[in-house]
C-alpha cells in the first residue's frame, strides 16, 4: 500500500489547516489579490523549508529580477543573500522579453534541480505565461506541458496565480487562467473587511486532493517574521 509522505510548510498555523501539510512531490496554486502577499508566501515557505527542515528550495521569478525580489524582502528577518550562498536558496528570474524561454528550458530547471538538491519550488508568476497564448484552448494545452513537466522535477511546487474576485464571499474565487484546475491543490488568499471596516487577510485551503483539509476561511497575520495562519 502507498504511503502519502507530507512536506512541513513551516508556515506557522498553515500544516494543520492542510492535514499535515503539502503532499510530497505535488502542485499547489496560491491565488489571490495584487498585494495581498503571495510572493511574501511563496518565499516563506522555502526559507522555512532551507532552514527548518534542511531542503533546497528554488525561485523562480518570472517578470520581477532577483535584485528586486531580495530589495522588496528586506523587511523580513530573512537573510536571503547568505541562503543562496550557502546553496540553500536557488534563484531564478526571467525577464518580461525572455518569458518563453521559460517554457522552452525545463530540462534544464531539472538538471539545476537535480544538481543542487531541490526539493522545493516557487513559480511566480503564473500571469506572464498566460499571455504567451493566443487563445484559451492554446492556453490549456501548453498549461497542460507545463505542468507535466513540472512533475518529473520531482519536487513540491508552489504556482502564484492572480484572482479575478468572487463577487460574494459564497462563490468560489478564480485565477483567470484556470491553472488551479491542472493542480493537485488550490489555496487562496483573501482581502476581507472587519467590522471597523479595515482590510484583513485571509486563507482558504480550497483544494488538497487525497487529504482531509479545513474547509474555513482563517485570518492571516503579517509580521516580520512572514506570515502566520490564527487557527483561533
Amino acid at each position: 500500500m502507498l504511503k502519502r509522505e507530507f512536506v512541513k510548510t513551516g508556515i506557522p498555523g498553515l500544516d494543520e489547516i492542510c492535514g499535515g501539510g503539502f503532499p510530497r512531490e505535488s502542485i499547489i496554486t496560491l491565488s489571490g489579490p495584487t498585494g495581498c502577499g503571495k510572493s511574501t508566501f511563496g518565499m516563506q515557505f522555502l526559507v522555512e523549508g532551507a532552514t527548518k527542515y534542511k531542503q533546497p528550495g528554488l525561485y523562480i521569478s518570472i517578470e520581477q529580477d532577483k535584485q528586486s525580489m531580495f530589495l522588496h524582502m528586506s523587511g523580513y528577518k530573512w537573510d536571503l543573500e547568505k541562503l543562496e550562498k550557502g546553496k540553500q536558496l536557488v534563484f531564478l528570474d526571467y525577464p518580461l522579453h525572455e518569458v518563453d524561454q521559460f517554457m522552452q528550458q525545463n530540462s534544464a530547471i531539472a538538471e539545476i534541480i537535480n544538481t543542487t538538491g531541490v526539493e522545493r519550488v516557487v513559480i511566480d508568476s503564473v500571469m506572464p505565461l498566460a499571455i504567451l497564448f493566443a487563445n484559451d484552448d492554446e492556453r490549456k494545452r501548453g498549461f497542460l506541458s507545463l505542468i507535466d513537466h513540472i512533475r518529473k522535477w520531482g519536487a513540491t511546487v508552489l504556482i502564484i496565480s492572480e484572482d479575478t474576485p468572487a463577487t460574494t464571499q459564497d462563490v468560489l474565487p478564480d485565477t483567470r487562467y484556470g491553472i488551479e484546475t491542472l493542480s493537485d491543490g488550490w489555496m487562496h488568499i483573501y482581502f476581507l473587511y472587519d467590522k471597523s471596516r479595515e482590510r484583513k487577510r485571509a486563507v482558504e485551503v480550497i483544494k488538497l486532493k487525497g487529504v482531509a483539509h479545513s474547509s474555513k476561511i482563517y485570518p492571516l497575520e503579517l509580521g516580520d517574521d512572514g506570515f502566520k495562519v490564527n487557527r483561533e
